[in-house]
């Protein structure tokens, strides 16, 4: 299988650290200095537009891939057809981007605490953003809103995007470690996922 990763750097130090040691023999675009996510990932699918990947993985800079079977989980995933995007949390987005607080499902491990929503396999409208694993037709087919600013709402969106169009979008049961406190790091973040979630909401005809 062809593989592919994409990754909207922070830090190199992160990336050394919990990306390159599972990427290894993998192409891989890594873009540092952005000031939006959705930007970033758009110019990384379009890098990989006529690379012929079976899969594409976008993941943060500090999300660790500790399961040794988890890319293959990913990828085979997202060799459904049916399938567009595959993640390892996610829930549901007819009440705007809190997908946490709409029958959610999966699990990871990040530096605060364990989240662990008890199931950890099925299908979502939405996935948490911190690795998302698009398949053939995802590729070829989806792209970011940059209308989303920041580094908010992105995932919640296109996934929604996804599932509009009748694909299929799953939480698979794939190990991870977010090396991330949690929470907004700033009142301007927060600022920023409040927008997003408007944005959002208007897109999708939400109250």
């Amino acid at each position: 299988m062809r593989i592919g990763y994409g990754v909207c750097v922070g830090s190199w130090d992160k990336l050394q650290r919990w990306v390159l040691p599972h990427t290894a023999g993998r192409p891989l675009v890594a873009l540092a200095g952005q000031t939006a996510i959705t930007a970033a990932y758009n110019t990384i699918l379009d890098a990989y537009q006529d690379a012929d990947l079976d899969a594409l993985i976008l993941q943060h800079d500090d999300l660790e891939l500790v399961d040794p079977a988890g890319e293959g989980k990913l990828v085979d995933a997202v060799l459904d057809p049916a399938v567009a995007l595959a993640g390892v949390a996610g829930g549901g987005s007819d009440a705007g981007l809190a997908w946490w607080n709409q029958t959610p499902i999966g699990h990871q491990q990040t530096d605060a605490m364990v989240i662990d929503f008890g199931q950890r396999a099925g299908d979502v409208q939405a996935l948490e953003g911190s690795v998302l694993t698009f398949g053939r037709w995802a590729i070829g087919n989806l792209r970011f809103d940059e209308r989303f600013p920041g580094f908010h709402g992105y995932d919640v969106d296109i996934c929604r995007t996804a599932w509009n169009l009748g694909k299929r979008v799953v939480v698979v049961d794939v190990d991870t470690w977010h090396h991330n406190s949690m929470g907004f790091k700033s009142e301007d973040s927060h600022g920023e996922w409040l927008e997003c979630d408007r944005v959002h909401r208007g897109k999708q005809g939400l109250v």
